[in-house]
């Protein structure tokens, strides 16, 4: 949906654009009364005291799109001085000026440790250097300061006493450019690196203290490290700020690539095959269900997903990555959820049809078995991107990076990943249809 089709919505009041799983929600002549979907819920980001929108933005490159998310309520804004070389920060100055800056708390973020195909110079990573980036980053938003910044991707407990990132800190607060520091953690982690689990490097960042705000990990299908992550944030006084939110995708995405071999006249991989019986067992099994509770697409299981999230009273805010107007209904109007029977009997069932279609951000529990060293991970991170996301290019450009690690080696492979998989998730079959996404293949 475009920016004017969006107003046009706006006026008549259709929620989400009046559409949602293919069917009309709202008559748009019963509803000129109505307004946009507004946020309902604002939480404390944990000691810093600031009350954020449960619903907040992230990685977002849109002026329009930007500007409307903030109309609706929307006052956090994840940001990093990586996403887009900039371009997303530049976004938030251009945006910023038309609102009250007082009122919007800004994150944005720096890579000081290098990661598979993102390697960062140790000259670039000082006191200084750190200073002067963040410097860089405030004059593309237009601001005089930025609310927090975070060390981005962090992934071995080693790496959370940056002294150059801890002075630079220091500096900024006295000079008032700074007001808290934070840590983001994909979960990205592999062995050769000496990479460690999420629960692992931020429970320690909990106990170390200087952390005041996490950007990270949790769904409804990968929980088991993060809810003790933001218990732990919890009691410690930690702002929360979750990403990855949504593991709906996996089994669609495969569907949808093995059509466009049907397509395009092309054989199907033997190694999809396999994966697409297995697929079809479980749908037959779970058809009853679907059919009783008209559950027709996954844009229903993704509203429970959300709202599995906002049911936890340890979190502070989910991260979206809108990617245009029908978005802001989507996502806005789900502010204040709460998740009823129906929703987890919803996810209940996704669970155990699907989900050994989802390979479980920050797991990594697969890497060692590969021979290889792929990238699992980081690979699967990715296609997320591409996939879920609609960034495309960003997650193409990410993987040329990995050079000998990305997945062009895994069609012919013995499955070493699979074996060693403790959700029975087809992980080879998904690391290809990956590598299909990201070089289209």
């Amino acid at each position: 949906m475009d920016r004017r089709k969006f107003l046009k919505n706006s006026t008549l009041g259709v929620v989400g654009s009046g559409v949602l799983g293919g069917k009309c929600l709202l008559k748009a002549e019963e509803t000129k009364t109505e307004e946009t979907p507004k946020i309902k819920e604002y939480r404390t980001l944990g000691r810093t005291g600031f009350k954020i929108s449960d619903i907040s933005v992230g990685g977002l490159y849109d002026e329009s799109l930007l500007n409307a998310l903030l109309e609706a309520g929307i006052n956090y804004i994840d940001t990093a001085e990586s996403y887009g070389n900039g371009q997303a920060e530049t976004t938030i100055g251009k945006v910023l000026k038309n609102h009250d800056r007082k009122k919007i708390f800004i994150t944005t973020k720096q890579l000081l440790t290098s990661l598979p195909g993102m390697p960062v110079k140790k000259e670039d990573v000082t006191k200084e250097a750190i200073i002067s980036r963040f410097h860089k980053s405030l004059e593309r938003m237009q601001t005089d300061y930025a609310d927090c910044l975070m060390m981005h991707g962090v992934d071995k407990e080693e790496d959370l006493d940056h002294k150059g990132f801890h002075a630079a800190v220091k500096q900024l607060k006295a000079d008032g450019r700074l007001k808290w520091a934070g840590l983001s953690n994909h979960g990205s982690f592999h062995p050769i690196d000496n990479r460690e689990p999420l629960g692992k490097v931020l429970l320690a960042a909990a106990e170390d203290g200087r952390f005041d705000v996490y950007l990270m990990t949790y769904n409804f299908l990968n929980r088991e490290q993060s809810e003790k992550v933001l218990e732990a944030c919890k009691e410690k006084g930690i702002g929360t700020t979750l990403m990855k939110t949504n593991p709906v995708g996996g089994y669609f995405g495969m569907k949808e690539a093995i059509a466009r071999f049907e397509k395009e006249g092309k054989d199907i991989p033997e190694i999809y095959q396999k994966a697409l019986v297995k697929f079809k067992t479980k749908y037959e099994q779970a058809e009853g269900f679907l059919k009783k509770h008209n559950l027709k697409n996954p844009d229903e299981i993704r509203e429970a997903a959300i709202k599995f999230c906002l049911n936890n009273p340890s979190v502070n805010s989910i991260c979206i990555s809108f990617r245009n107007f029908d978005d802001v209904g989507k996502y806005v109007k789900l502010s204040g959820a709460r998740l009823k029977p129906a929703d987890q009997a919803a996810l209940d069932v996704y669970s155990q049809s699907f989900g050994q279609f989802y390979c479980r951000h920050a797991c990594g529990v697969c890497e060692e078995s590969c021979p290889q060293n792929v990238a699992v991970n980081t690979i699967m991170r990715y296609n997320h991107y591409f996939a879920a996301q609609g960034r495309e290019k960003y997650a193409m450009e990410r993987y040329a990076r990995l050079d000998s690690r990305v997945a062009d080696q895994c069609q012919n492979c013995s499955g070493y990943c699979e074996s060693a998989c403790p959700y029975g998730i087809p992980v080879q079959t998904l690391l290809v249809l990956a590598h299909q996404n990201l070089t289209l293949a």
